[in-house]
C-alpha cells in the first residue's frame, strides 16, 4: 500500500477513533447528569434519550465497529475454517471481507439516501426537543461506509495481531 494511502488511513482512523470516544465520554456524562437530575433534584433532563440513540450510540456502535474491521478483531467464529489449510482460510477470509463491504456499502447507501431524505423533510425528534434526526442517520452511513472501505482495504493484507490480541477461548 502506498505512503499516502497508509497516513490517510492513520489520520482518518484516529478522527474515528476520537469520535467515537467522544461519543462515549458523552453518553456517561450524559447519563450520570440524568441521574443526578433525576435522583437529586428529582427532575429528570429532557432528552437524554433522544440524545443517546440518535447521536451517541451510533457514534460508539458504528464507528467503533468500522475500528474492530480495520484492527481485524471483530467477532468470528472459527471453529470450522481454523482447521482449514492457510491457503483456504486467506481465500474465505478474502470472500468474507467482499461480501462484508458489499453488504456495508449498501447499507451506507439506503441510510445515507434516508439521512438526505431527513435534511430535506427537516425531519425532528417530536418526544422532548426538536432535534434533527438526520444526524443519526448520517453517523451511521458514514460507518457503514467506513466498514465497506476497510474491509476492502484489508482484502489480501496479512493479519497481524499484536502478542496480547489472544482470542479467549471456550466462549
Amino acid at each position: 500500500m502506498s505512503a499516502i494511502v497508509v497516513r490517510t488511513t492513520r489520520y482518518i482512523e484516529r478522527g474515528v477513533t476520537i469520535a467515537a470516544g467522544a461519543g462515549l465520554l458523552a453518553l456517561t456524562a450524559v447519563f450520570c447528569a440524568d441521574v443526578i437530575a433525576r435522583y437529586v433534584v428529582h427532575e429528570p433532563i429532557e432528552g437524554v434519550f433522544e440524545m443517546a440513540t440518535t447521536l451517541f450510540l451510533p457514534l460508539v456502535v458504528f464507528l467503533g465497529m468500522a475500528l474492530s474491521v480495520r484492527a481485524d478483531t471483530h467477532v468470528r467464529m472459527t471453529v470450522l475454517t481454523e482447521k482449514l489449510p492457510e491457503p483456504v482460510q486467506r481465500v474465505l477470509r478474502g470472500l468474507g471481507l467482499l461480501l462484508g463491504a458489499l453488504v456495508w456499502g449498501a447499507i451506507a447507501w439506503v441510510v445515507g439516501e434516508r439521512a438526505l431524505q431527513s435534511i430535506v423533510d427537516h425531519e425532528v425528534s417530536a418526544v422532548s426537543f426538536a432535534l434533527p434526526v438526520f444526524w443519526g442517520y448520517l453517523i451511521v452511513a458514514v460507518g457503514a461506509g467506513l466498514m465497506a472501505v476497510v474491509s476492502i482495504i484489508n482484502i489480501g493484507q496479512r493479519v497481524e495481531r499484536p502478542a496480547d490480541a489472544d482470542t479467549v477461548e471456550g466462549v
